[in-house]
């Protein structure tokens, strides 16, 4: 993990909009978000160019695995993205994703830029923060995990993306391994702490995350 390092995002678009659903500006207030941010999911006109994305990614998704060269060989992706948590957040979280055609999937999505990225599902009692995430995802790589651990990223059927910032023992879920925060100390705090001063969001978000890729 790595303190304290800022980066300089250019734009917003996390999930449509940034990997999985979201969509931004900059370190900046974004002001209102577009109305997949705030919903969620595809709505109105965005659903026709969401759709060609969606097609789009599933194509690539396999070419990654050679056009990324050496960086997308192996079963891990090492520090595949780096995360702040929080909208004032400035410590660095690196994470590693699983070679996978789910991961690749929302890497796609990526940029090198900072993404603002909205949860808004926050579940104290069972340990983490989701969001549905667009995309047409396999479900090839799915498995079921009785126990998870802090840190951990698992996708499910329908689409949610869940960070847990808790170990959870007795979960047994059923999901695709998306990836895991290197670095856990003082990551449950650091959601809980993003949490609580961010009760008041405009947009009903209960987490904001900034979400970076760092493969190129």
């Amino acid at each position: 993990m790595k303190k304290n390092r800022l980066t300089i995002p250019a734009a917003i678009t996390v999930l449509g909009l940034s990997v999985l659903s979201g969509c931004g500006a900059g370190d900046k207030d974004p002001g209102e978000p577009p109305a997949e941010v705030v919903n969620g999911e595809n709505t109105g006109a965005g659903n026709s160019h969401s759709e060609d994305r969606d097609t789009e990614n599933n194509e690539s998704s396999g070419m990654a695995e050679t056009e990324g060269g050496d960086q997308y060989e192996g079963d891990i992706l090492a520090d595949a993205i780096s995360v702040r948590i929080g909208r004032d957040g400035t410590t660095e979280w690196d994470v590693d994703m699983y070679n996978n055609d789910a991961a690749l999937t929302m890497l796609d999505y990526l940029s090198g830029s900072a993404l603002l990225f909205p949860a808004y599902t926050y579940d104290e009692e069972g340990g983490f923060v989701a969001q549905n995430v667009r995309g047409n995802y396999t479900r090839d790589d799915e498995q079921t995990i009785p126990d998870v651990k802090t840190g951990e990223l698992y996708l499910f059927s329908g689409g949610q993306l869940r960070f847990y910032f808790k170990d959870m023992e007795g979960a047994n879920i059923t999901a695709t391994p998306i990836g895991y925060y290197t670095d856990v100390e003082g990551l449950t705090e650091a959601v809980q702490e993003a949490y609580t001063s961010n009760m008041d969001d405009t947009w009903g978000v209960d987490v904001y995350f900034w979400i970076t890729k760092t493969l190129e």
